[in-house]
């Protein structure tokens, strides 16, 4: 049986001892019922992984002795970003779990015209630091050694601006009805690096979608049948790594 893996914050992770206290203690030693000697693999995210054994168990904290670390690459292939439209929590704490198994190194919320509303201050920063959690709880489980990026939310004129020289540009819209996804990906088929522009629960506007295209996005559809936002990500996010990265092939 393969040692468990775990996400450690903080100072980068390297040999010697390292103490974790609070709420992650507290799941190694209360739910996951994990004692001295048990052997565990630890990450922070920077690729690498590190062997380590469990030297002490506490009410609030478990002490590590960590060794020498090895960089193992489980990355995709296609530096691909999702850029998505502000959906209620619900939908995108599951599409941030998902499409972080999936394989994308950066996760962009956006404020559209049709968007959830964001609360910036104190709420604001507590749904980020959830959604990092999430994506590193899903890093851990499918095996990545680094977690996406998740930016604050972004304005919708800022995130054109900011992909303009991004080789692979998508924008997902229920009403296109010239261009589609299969289409754009056959085209595209040596392509390294994309960004999907996914909307909300209420989709794009016909004027976000006009400015999108003026910004070199492509715009495709995804078929006759309307899909969900959680379900279109996790879609589009399976595709794009199947025809571009390393989706369906061996480690």
């Amino acid at each position: 049986m393969k040692p468990r893996r775990f996400f450690v914050e903080g100072e980068p992770l390297g040999p010697g001892e390292r103490l974790v206290t609070g709420k992650r203690a507290r799941h190694l030693t209360r739910v996951l019922r994990l004692g001295v000697g048990e052997a565990v693999v630890l990450f922070d995210g920077s690729g690498t992984e590190y062997p380590a054994e469990i030297l002490e168990v506490g009410r609030q904290l478990v002490r590590f002795k960590v060794a020498a670390g090895t960089r193992i690459d489980r990355e995709s292939s296609l530096d691909l970003v999702l850029a998505l439209g502000l959906s209620r929590p619900s939908i995108m704490d599951l599409i941030i779990q998902k499409v972080t198994e999936l394989g994308v190194n950066a996760i962009i919320p956006v404020k559209t015209e049709r968007a959830q509303r964001w609360s910036a201050g104190e709420r604001g920063a507590s749904r980020l630091k959830r959604w990092e959690r999430i994506a590193q709880e899903a890093a851990r489980q499918s095996g990545r050694n680094l977690v996406p990026h998740i930016s604050p939310p972004a304005d919708f004129s800022r995130l054109l601006a900011n992909q303009k020289e991004t080789e692979l540009k998508l924008i997902c819209w229920e009403e296109e009805e010239s261009g589609s996804l299969r289409t754009a990906l056959a085209e595209q088929a040596g392509s390294r690096q994309a960004c999907v522009l996914i909307g909300p629960e209420g989709g794009f506007s016909a004027n976000e979608v006009e400015r999108a295209t003026a910004a070199g996005f492509q715009c495709v559809s995804l078929g006759q049948r309307l899909l969900r936002t959680e379900t279109a990500a996790i879609t589009v996010i399976s595709l794009l790594e199947y025809e571009l990265g390393d989706l369906g092939l061996l480690p």
